[in-house]
Formats: structure tokens, C-alpha cells, sequence
């Protein structure tokens, strides 16, 4: 195992690891029984051979529909199929760096261990944007952008490394160094960097559209700035034949493609192009839309990365040296943070549009580029085509709101139960039950924020539909993993009504979990005999025969 291919979670190590023998990428777990342990997996900078009985298993996929394939994804992206859990019982052994490419992931660490020393922001994009790593704990600022809709400013377009080589461009020319010399100084440096961050896609595409034009100016060759763009991309095909098959791959060379495309222009009319090219790819990962995704843009897209960068880079100069300019610069990061998240958190202002189809979006993102060549086309071709965007987004979205069938749906949601029941197009939806999981006392330092099932599959199922509002969720009994993620549906989707048995209402744990929604939600205990619609749907309560206190032998069954 490289020591930056070692993710600390709580208590949880997650590894990445390459079998001696066979060559074979695998991903690995182990569970720390000390906190001293844990200081000692999260301060490795050498690689780290294991040696014990290990049973290997075939990453499971996604058993949901819409839900992340955590299984594809590793194979698309890293070309790894199988796991393993370590048990405590393993022998683990550090060896020093014996080749260049352990010396690369050894420095690579040290940066990292370095950086980490940075406050909570700093250290997030600091790490994200000069060395492509992505701490699992630390999402929230991944996620205020992406409600935006400028996530491609977090590294994905990778034009932070345009910035820094042209910071490295000024020190030259006010060093005096001439520019053949600065020249041979990036050829021999970028590929380094470009090993030292693990060859992320949108850095590894900046550098090689950087030395491509370096190369060409060099050698004299006049190459356009899409002729190198196309190069590079075909290349890193070669080399990541799944390249476009994930949001960030997509993003980054589409973002890359759109900025060469629209060339020069104000600051608003390049913004608003990024932000229509890259609308139709978020809603076929993130499925929603923020109103003000376009201003946002315009305001944001010229300031973001250089302030940022700035700051980070500052923070990370000044560390061992001045306490109050890294305090500093973490205060205006979250400043900056606190003002976006909340204009994130505007209520009514997310619109939830559903997965768009692959057919659809392929459609409008090559009417979106034949838009942006204004000049060249007519003023009747171009209302034609605003028609026509118009009408593939309005049919997009009936065809996800307004599905002419019911359904019943059954999520996977491990332990427990979860149900939505959907009447024709959409009209209603009743939730039977959320899923969760029995919450064991730990120490403090084996915590590790975790995303409920319910979240992972329900909401993000829902959300694909083009759901944010479900009539009602009927909850059959008290235990955890039946009721346990009530919570968290219930922040992220707009709910009516909660339906139970009678007796339910009085349970200090169901309690606990709706008292910060009871001004929103309505609780309707019934009893056998009773019954209630949902839209037009009748439903028949069957049990109980009298209040109890939520145990299994209180459940509430339903007939419909």
C-alpha cells in the first residue's frame, strides 16, 4: 500500500492496496483498537506491505435503481474488483521507498501530512487543489457548490494550474529568467507534478494542454488551442477508456471544450454559456437545479479560484510562521463559504428536475454549442433553436414527472424495511417505512460522519423521479431499523403527513425524532377498523386492536 493511497475515518482505515504477486488492486479494511493506532496509520509516509489470510470478495454494485455504483465506479476508474477486511491479527511492515515511483507517493504524502496541519477550509481545498485529494469527512463545501451548480470550480476544470503557471510565469519575468529557460523549467516540472497529485483527471488534462502548446511553440508548429484539446483528449481516452463516464470527467473536458469554444467575451455571457453547457450533465448525476445557478456563475466563476488559490497558497507559506495570517485566511475562506451556503439554502430556490435521459442530454448539450455560435447563424435559426432547447428540456421533464403508470417500489435498504407506494404520473407517493441502522455508543475519535441508506438510496432515488414531496410516510413499528432514518427523510423531502399506530406518538425515541418537525408535519395515530386515502387510494388498517407502545407486536399493518 502507497501511504496516500490510506484514508482515516473514525475508527475505519480504508486502503488501497496492489498485490505483490499478481499485480491486482484491491481495497481493503481495517478497524483501528486504539486511538494510539490511529495516530499511527494517519502519520505513515512509507509504503506498507501486509501479510496474513486474507478472503477476497467481489465488490458488491448498486442494488437500487439510481443509486451510486461504488462497484462500477472502482472498476471504470481504478480497475479494482475485489475487497477485503483485515482483522487485527494481520502483520503490517513499513519498507523505505525503493523505486522513483514510491518516492513520488512519498513526497505526495508528505505534502498531504503537511497541509493537514491548515484549519478545517484551508485544509480542504489546499488538499483538493494542489494535490487532487479528497478528505471523506470534509464534504460540506463539495456540497454547497454543487447546490450552486459550480462545482467545476473545485478543481474540476482544473483551471487552478493555469493560475499557478502563470503566478510562476510573473516570478520569472521579475527574476529576469528569459522565457526559453522558464519554458525547459515547466517541462521538466509539470509531469512531476502531475505524478505528485496522482494523475487526477482535470490536472492531468491542464498539464498536458500545457505542455502540448509548449511543445508546439517550441518546435515552431501552430497548433489551435482545440487541436490540442482534442489531442489530449484522445490520449487520456486511451489511457482512461471510461474517462467519460463520470461526472468529473465529463465536466472538466466540457468545461475545457466550452471556454476554446466561446473564446473571448464578458465575464456574464461566458459564465451564462458554462452554466447552460454544464446544466444538462448535473441533472443527469445530481438531478436538481438551483435558480440561481447562472448569477451565481457570472459572480462567482471570475473571483473563486484566484481568491482561493490565493489564500491557500498564502496559509500554506505562512504556516510555520504566522498563526494569525493562517487564522486570518480561514476566516474569509469560511466567510466566503457562509455567504454561498446561504445563498444554497434559499428556500423554494431548488428545482428538482429528475435524471435526464443520455439521448436528451447529448441533444441539448449540441444545441447549447450551436447556440454559442451566435455570429454565424441567423436570427431565425437562432429563435429556432432556443425553440428547440425550450422544448427537449419541457419534454425531459415530463417524461420524469409524469410517468401514466403507478408503481411500487421496494429499496434495498438493508436491514429493515422500506416501501413507496406512487399513483399514476406522480400525483402521490406514500413512503411505508425509512430503513436505519442501531447506533452503538463509541469513543469520540472512532466517530466517522456516515450517510444514511436512506439518504444514499430513498431521497436520491426520489429525487431521480423528479420527487421532492411526498404526501405521507407510514411508519409500522419503533425499531431503528425500520424508523431510524425518519430524520433524515425528513430534511430532505417535503412530508404531510405521518401516519402510525396508535400508542406510537408516546415512544421517546419516535419523539426525539419528529419534535423538530411537528410544525410542519401532521401525526395521525390509527387503529384496526380505521382508514385513510392517500390522493385517491384508499388504505384499510388492519392492526393494532389497541395502543401499545411501538414494539413489533404493535405494528401497524396496512391493506390496500
Amino acid at each position: 500500500m502507497q501511504p496516500d493511497a490510506i484514508q482515516v475515518v473514525g475508527d475505519s482505515v480504508q486502503l488501497t492496496a496492489i498485490g505483490q504477486q499478481d499485480g491486482r488492486t484491491i481495497k481493503a479494511y481495517y478497524r483501528c483498537q486504539t486511538f494510539a493506532e490511529k495516530r499511527q496509520w494517519q502519520q505513515v509516509r512509507h509504503p506498507v506491505l501486509f501479510y496474513g489470510a486474507k478472503d477476497f470478495e467481489r465488490i458488491q454494485g448498486a442494488t437500487n435503481q439510481n443509486e451510486f455504483d461504488y462497484a462500477r465506479f472502482l472498476a471504470q476508474q481504478k480497475r479494482c474488483f475485489y475487497q477485503l477486511t483485515l482483522a487485527k491479527e494481520t502483520t503490517f511492515a513499513l519498507r523505505r521507498p525503493s523505486s522513483g515511483l514510491d518516492w513520488l507517493h512519498y513526497w505526495r504524502q508528505t505534502c498531504a501530512l503537511y497541509l493537514r496541519k491548515l484549519p478545517t477550509a484551508l485544509r480542504f481545498h489546499a488538499q483538493t487543489l494542489l494535490l487532487g485529494l479528497r478528505e471523506a469527512q470534509v464534504d460540506h463545501y463539495q456540497v454547497v457548490l454543487g447546490r450552486l451548480g459550480i462545482i467545476h470550480l473545485l478543481s474540476l476544470s482544473g483551471l487552478h494550474v493555469f493560475y499557478l503557471v502563470q503566478v510562476i510565469r510573473w516570478c520569472a519575468t521579475y527574476c529576469r529568467i528569459p522565457r526559453e529557460w522558464l519554458n525547459r523549467m515547466l517541462f521538466g516540472l509539470l509531469p512531476v507534478y502531475a505524478l505528485l497529485v496522482g494523475g487526477t483527471t482535470s490536472i492531468s488534462r491542464a498539464i498536458a494542454l500545457i505542455l502540448c502548446r509548449l511543445l508546439c511553440e517550441q518546435l515552431g508548429i501552430r497548433q489551435s488551442r482545440l487541436d490540442s484539446w482534442s489531442l489530449v483528449l484522445l490520449v487520456n481516452l486511451f489511457w482512461q477508456p471510461y474517462l467519460l463516464h463520470s461526472m468529473g470527467g465529463i465536466l472538466s473536458y466540457l468545461m475545457a471544450f466550452a471556454l476554446i469554444y466561446i473564446g473571448e467575451g464578458s465575464t456574464f455571457k461566458v459564465a451564462y454559456w458554462l452554466s447552460l453547457l454544464s446544466l444538462p450533465v448535473c441533472l443527469r448525476f445530481n438531478y436538481r437545479w438551483h435558480v440561481l445557478t447562472i448569477m451565481m456563475n457570472a459572480l462567482v466563476t471570475p473571483i473563486y479560484l484566484p481568491v482561493v488559490l490565493g489564500l491557500v497558497i498564502v496559509a500554506s507559506v505562512m504556516l510555520p510562521v504566522s498563526n494569525l495570517v493562517v487564522n486570518g485566511c480561514e476566516w474569509l475562506l469560511q466567510l466566503i463559504y457562509k455567504g454561498l451556503g446561504l445563498v444554497a439554502q434559499i428556500p423554494h430556490a431548488m428545482i428538482t428536475f429528475g435524471k435526464i435521459p443520455l439521448l436528451p442530454l447529448l441533444l441539448i448539450v449540441t444545441v447549447s454549442l450551436l447556440l454559442i455560435d451566435g455570429q454565424a447563424i441567423s436570427n431565425q435559426r437562432r429563435k429556432r433553436l432556443k425553440r428547440t432547447l425550450a422544448s427537449l428540456y419541457l419534454a425531459s421533464f415530463l417524461a420524469i414527472h409524469f410517468n401514466p403508470t403507478g408503481r411500487v417500489v421496494m429499496f434495498d435498504i438493508g436491514q429493515g424495511d422500506s416501501l413507496l407506494i406512487q399513483t399514476p404520473f406522480n400525483r402521490h407517493q406514500l413512503l411505508i417505512d425509512t430503513g436505519g441502522r442501531l447506533a452503538l455508543p463509541q469513543a469520540a475519535w472512532q466517530r466517522r460522519a456516515q450517510v444514511s441508506r436512506a439518504e444514499k438510496v430513498t431521497v436520491n432515488y426520489l429525487y431521480s423521479q423528479g420527487v421532492d414531496h411526498i404526501d405521507a410516510v407510514a411508519l409500522s413499528h419503533q425499531d431503528a431499523d425500520h424508523i431510524g432514518d425518519l430524520n433524515q427523510i425528513l430534511k430532505q423531502i417535503r412530508v404531510d403527513r405521518i401516519i402510525c399506530a396508535a400508542g406510537l406518538p408516546q415512544n421517546r425515541q419516535f419523539q426525539r425524532q419528529i419534535r423538530p418537525f411537528l410544525a410542519t408535519v401532521q401525526i395521525e395515530p390509527y387503529l384496526a377498523g380505521a382508514a385513510f386515502k392517500v390522493g385517491s387510494q384508499k388504505f384499510n388498517v388492519l392492526a393494532p386492536t389497541k395502543p401499545g407502545k411501538g414494539e413489533n407486536s404493535d405494528s401497524l399493518v396496512l391493506q390496500a
